[in-house]
């Protein structure tokens, strides 16, 4: 009798550490598909326009933190675009950064 308590004990352990690490896995996922639409949507834009309106900003998305900046460099434009991962329950605060490179030609 004890062993079946020991036993269903680290099943109910093991499943709730699964659950956190798939909500963790889905968020990240969020957190990349907002970010590759940060890099795309800008991307899109001219050089000249980068560096203009477009060079930084943040917007609050339901659970990711979005913030991005445009540096100019010699025919180029760097795109950056953090993302930060709102904690749920004990996981702790993820910051990721992704980042492109545009040649400007114009």
């Amino acid at each position: 009798m004890i062993m079946l308590v020991v036993a269903v004990g680290g099943l109910v352990g093991t499943s709730a550490s699964v659950t956190q690490q798939i909500g963790s896995g889905m968020a990240q996922t969020l957190a990349a598909s907002i970010a590759q639409a940060r890099l795309d949507s800008l991307s899109s834009l001219a050089c000249l326009e980068l560096a203009g309106r477009a060079a930084s900003g943040t917007v609050a998305h339901e659970s990711v933190q979005e913030s991005w900046t445009v540096t100019d460099g010699r025919n180029i434009k760097t795109i950056a675009v953090n993302v930060i991962i709102a904690p749920r329950g004990p996981m702790h605060v993820v910051p990721l950064r992704y980042q492109t490179i545009v040649p400007c030609r114009d």
